[in-house]
C-alpha cells in the first residue's frame, strides 16, 4: 500500500478587513449597480444535517467574519451618528435591492476566478466559501435601523467578497494598499497560496516534465525561473512559469534533477516587514529559512534559541489549524530537544556529562522570565530530572525530552495538511473516466503531488456526493465479504444530507491508519478545533473503496 506524504493546508478564519468609506445614498448606489450586475438569483438555502452519513456528526463551525456580520451591532464599523440615525427608514425594496447587488457582485467575481484558474469548482474552495457565507448572512438579514447601517453592512460584505474570490496577485495588491495590516490578513493571503498550490502543482508537473529534458543545470534553471529570464519552452510553459510567480510563489531545487515550487515567504516579509507582530515575521522567517544549526552545530546562540522558542509556540498557540502546523510542532520540538541536551557539536556537558553550570543557569533564568508558557513547564520538568539524576545527562533523560511537550504542541502522528475539495484536474478526469467505465485501474496513478489512491478515492467519493452524482458515489462503496449496504434509494436518501463541503472546510490534516496489511484503511480527518471525523475504507480486488456505514 502506497503511504504517500502530501502537503501544506492553512485554517484559520477571521476576517478584519479595512472599512470602505460611506456613500451617501443607499437608493442610489444600488440603481447604478442593477444596471451592470448580475440579476439576483434565489437559492436554496442550505440544510445543515443532524446527522452526517457514516462518519457521525458534522458539527458545522461558523466564520467569524459571518458571526460578526450577521450582529446588529457589528454592521457599522463606524458608529452611526444621531443623523444617520435619524435617516429615511429601510425599506423592503431597498433591502431587496441591495441583496441583489451582494448576490451579483459575488457572482461574477466567481465567474472570474473561474476562468483565472481555468476551472468550473472555485466555490468549492474554503477562501471562496467564506464569502459565500458572508453572502447568506446579508440575504437573511431582513431588517435594518437605518440606511447607514444597511450601505455599512453592503460595504463590507464587498470587502470580503473583493479579498475572497479573487487570485493571490489581487489580494496581494490590496493588502500593499492598505495603511494598516493584520497578522490575520496575512495569513488568509498565505492560506490562499497554499490551497491553490496543489492546482498548480497538477499544471506545474505536467509542464515541466516536458521541459525537464532540456534542462541541464538544475541550480542555474531556479534561478532563471525566479528572475524572468527564461525564453526557452511553449507558450503554455511560458504563461504558467509568469502566472505562479505573478501569484506569489517561488520555484527550489528539489534535488535529482526536480524543481518544484512554495509560497515566496521572503516576498511576503520584504513587502509588509514593518507593519508585521514579531510572531509573525519569526514565522515568515522560519518558512522561508528552516535552518538553524549545519552539521549538527547551532548556528544561533542559546538565546536566540530560546526567543524562537517562545515566540514559536505562540505562533502554534495561535494558529492551530495552519497548514504547516505539524511541520511547526516537528519544528518546536526539535529546538526543545536541542535547547535541552544540545547537540553533537554543541555539547551542554561536561568530559564527565553533567550539565554545565552556566546550561543550568539558564535554564533556570528561562524558567523565571517565562512562567507563563508550556515552553518553561517543559524546561521546569526536565531540570526536575536532571535534579534527580544529579545533573548527569543520562540517555534516558534525552529520550525523556518528547514526553514533556504537552499535547497542544505535540506532532499528528502520520497527520499532513489535507485538501479535499476541489479536486485537481487530473483527479477530474480520473472522476470522468471511471463514471464512464467503471474501470478500477484508473486510480492507479501516480497523481500530482503525494495524493496517495485512498485518498484520491476518498476525495472523489465527497465530490461525487456534493455534487449530486449519486450513481457514482454508489459505485465507489465497498462490495465485498461481510458488507451490508443498502439499496440505491436508501443511500441517496441517507447520504444527501452528508454535507462535505463544511468538513472540507474545517478540516486542515488528515491522519493515515493502515491495518491488516493495507486492507484497511482509516482516514481520520482533524479540524481546526481539534475534532475529528473518521472514513473507512477496503481494499476490493486491489483497490481501496468506501465502507458505508448508516445512521443510526
Amino acid at each position: 500500500m502506497d503511504d504517500k506524504l502530501f502537503e501544506e493546508r492553512m485554517r484559520n478564519l477571521k476576517n478584519s478587513y479595512e472599512q470602505v468609506p460611506s456613500v451617501s445614498s443607499v437608493d442610489k448606489l444600488v440603481n447604478e449597480v442593477k444596471k451592470s450586475e448580475k440579476p439576483y438569483k434565489k437559492r436554496m438555502k442550505l440544510q445543515l444535517p443532524y446527522v452526517a452519513s457514516f462518519i457521525g456528526v458534522l458539527l458545522i463551525g461558523g466564520i467569524l467574519g459571518v458571526q460578526l456580520l450577521k450582529q446588529p451591532e457589528n454592521t457599522n464599523w463606524n458608529h452611526p451618528t444621531e443623523e444617520n440615525m435619524n435617516q429615511q427608514p429601510v425599506t423592503t425594496s431597498d433591502i431587496e435591492a441591495a441583496t441583489n447587488e451582494i448576490r451579483g457582485f459575488y457572482e461574477r467575481k466567481v465567474d472570474e476566478l473561474n476562468a483565472s484558474l481555468q476551472t468550473k469548482n472555485v466555490e468549492q474552495y474554503q477562501f471562496v466559501q467564506e464569502a459565500k457565507s458572508a453572502v447568506s448572512a446579508f440575504e437573511e438579514r431582513k431588517s435594518y435601523k437605518s440606511q447607514t447601517e444597511l450601505k455599512n453592512y453592503m460595504n463590507n460584505v464587498k470587502k470580503i467578497i473583493e479579498y475572497r474570490v479573487s487570485m493571490p496577485f489581487t489580494e496581494f495588491t490590496m493588502l500593499k494598499d492598505q495603511s494598516d495590516i493584520s497578522d490575520e490578513q496575512i495569513l488568509h493571503y498565505i492560506e490562499k497560496l497554499e490551497l491553490l498550490k496543489e492546482r498548480y502543482t497538477d499544471r506545474w508537473e505536467m509542464n515541466f516534465k516536458e521541459q525537464s529534458i532540456d534542462v541541464s543545470n538544475v541550480k542555474d534553471y531556479v534561478q532563471q525561473l525566479n528572475s524572468g529570464s527564461v525564453k526557452n519552452g511553449s507558450e503554455d510553459y511560458l504563461n504558467l512559469v509568469d502566472e505562479m510567480k505573478g501569484n506569489g510563489y517561488i520555484f527550489v531545487d528539489d534535488g535529482e534533477g526536480m524543481i518544484s515550487f512554495t509560497v515566496d515567504y521572503g516576498k511576503i516579509s520584504e513587502t509588509f516587514s514593518e507593519k508585521l507582530s514579531e510572531e509573525l515575521k519569526l514565522f515568515l522567517d522560519i518558512q522561508k529559512n528552516k535552518r538553524y544549526k549545519v552539521d549538527a552545530e547551532l548556528v544561533i546562540s542559546r538565546d536566540e534559541l530560546e526567543t524562537r522558542l517562545i515566540q514559536l509556540e505562540s505562533i502554534i498557540i495561535k494558529h492551530p489549524n495552519s497548514s504547516n502546523i505539524n511541520d511547526l510542532k516537528i519544528l518546536f520540538q526539535d529546538l526543545m530537544k536541542n535547547y535541552l541536551t544540545g547537540t553533537e557539536n554543541s555539547q551542554i556537558t561536561t568530559n564527565e556529562a553533567r550539565v554545565k553550570e552556566e546550561i543550568i543557569s539558564g535554564f533556570e533564568k528561562f524558567i523565571s522570565e517565562n512562567n507563563n508558557t508550556m515552553s518553561s513547564q517543559i524546561v521546569d520538568a526536565f531540570l526536575s530530572e536532571l535534579k534527580d539524576s544529579d545533573f548527569h545527562l543520562t540517555e534516558e533523560l534525552e529520550n525523556q525530552v518528547e514526553s514533556l511537550i504537552p499535547l497542544k504542541l505535540k506532532i499528528t502522528p502520520n497527520g499532513l495538511s489535507v485538501n479535499l475539495l476541489p479536486l485537481t484536474d487530473q483527479m477530474v478526469a480520473t472522476y470522468e473516466e471511471y463514471k464512464r467505465t467503471n474501470n478500477d485501474k484508473v486510480f492507479d496513478g501516480p497523481f500530482a503531488g503525494t495524493n496517495t489512491i485512498d485518498l484520491v478515492v476518498a476525495r472523489i467519493y465527497m465530490y461525487a456526493v456534493i455534487t449530486g452524482d449519486y450513481d457514482m458515489a454508489y459505485n465507489l462503496l465497498y462490495k465485498g465479504e461481510g458488507t451490508n449496504i443498502p439499496d440505491k434509494s436508501q443511500f441517496i436518501s441517507e447520504i444527501s444530507s452528508t454535507d462535505f463541503q463544511t468538513l472540507s472546510n474545517e478540516v486542515t490534516m488528515v491522519e493515515f491508519q493502515y491495518q491488516e496489511n493495507g486492507e484497511v484503511i482509516n482516514h481520520i480527518y482533524i479540524k481546526g478545533d481539534g475534532e475529528t471525523v473518521s472514513l473507512e475504507l477496503r481494499l476490493e480486488n486491489g483497490y481501496p473503496k468506501i465502507v458505508y456505514k448508516p445512521m443510526p
